[in-house]
């Protein structure tokens, strides 16, 4: 009893700052983004039980400031400038920052060494790196850039690029031979994509240097575009081949979580 008499206390103070002009305006203006139909005052004051002289302030106001147009005489619609704001959050939104804590969290939890990567200039470049506490500890550096074809968050940024565009991509940047398992076969290559969109994670494993494996997921924003990838790296004598699903699928929940903080809504 002392714990719910304590919550109701904060939820009145918290309602107390409340702005009730404001909290009616946010409403009727949420209402109206959501229905497929211009309203009247009437339609408005029905549905969320607000007077017809402060639906016709509100509606005033916001028309005023471009949220809602008159169609006619009598109804009104909302106008695209609610889209257009949630976009400018969108693009200030930091993957860097929002990646970080993810990225430490699967360092302090699998002792590997974390990267995060994006495309450019048909490379991957990484754009964060996070250590791992294992006594192994990689050189890679920010703004280092790495081959698509043979690392794990290479893999992951052009998994999802159409066909044409791989094909033009690696006429400009051959698939170079780096070990036995490097994959230098276009064709090869491209099916083996369509396996990383299939399980949602890419391996390399000791594909771009002997003894080392990574593990990568894409990251996707709004557009379910791939924005970004995230992958660890480890020697193969820490990362056997029995962990590739147990550690790809935490990095898959994780690389998920930052989509979706982008905007991403994934299936």
């Amino acid at each position: 009893m002392g714990e719910r008499n304590v919550n109701d206390e904060k939820t009145k103070d918290k309602k107390r700052y409340l702005v009730p002009a404001l909290e009616k305006g946010l409403t009727l203006l949420e209402y109206m983004a959501k229905t497929n139909q211009a309203l009247r005052i009437t339609d408005i004051h029905e549905q969320l039980g607000i007077p017809k002289t402060t639906v016709f302030m509100l509606l005033s106001t916001l028309e005023s400031m471009g949220y809602i147009e008159k169609v006619d005489e009598n109804r009104y619609r909302a106008t695209l400038k609610i889209y257009n704001l949630g976009m400018q959050v969108l693009e200030k939104n930091d993957v860097i920052g929002i990646a970080r804590p993810y990225m430490e969290d699967l360092a302090e939890r699998f002792r590997y060494t974390v990267h995060l990567a994006i495309l450019s200039n048909d490379s991957a470049v990484y754009i964060e790196k996070v250590n791992g506490p294992s006594f192994v500890q990689f050189n890679t550096k920010v703004g280092q850039a790495m081959p698509l074809h043979c690392s794990a968050v290479g893999k992951a940024l052009v998994a999802y690029l159409p066909e044409e565009q791989l094909k033009e991509m690696f006429s400009r940047k051959p698939l170079v031979r780096y070990t036995e398992n490097t994959i230098t076969n276009l064709e090869e290559f491209i099916s083996h994509l369509a396996h990383v969109r299939e399980q949602g994670y890419a391996v390399e494993d000791e594909e771009g240097e002997s003894g080392i494996r990574c593990i990568g997921c894409p990251i996707f924003n709004n557009k379910l575009e791939v924005a970004a990838a995230m992958s660890v790296t480890a020697v193969r004598a820490d990362l056997p081949a029995v962990r590739f699903h147990e550690v790809g699928m935490a990095i898959k929940e994780a690389c998920d979580k930052i989509s979706a903080s982008l905007g991403a809504m994934l299936r």
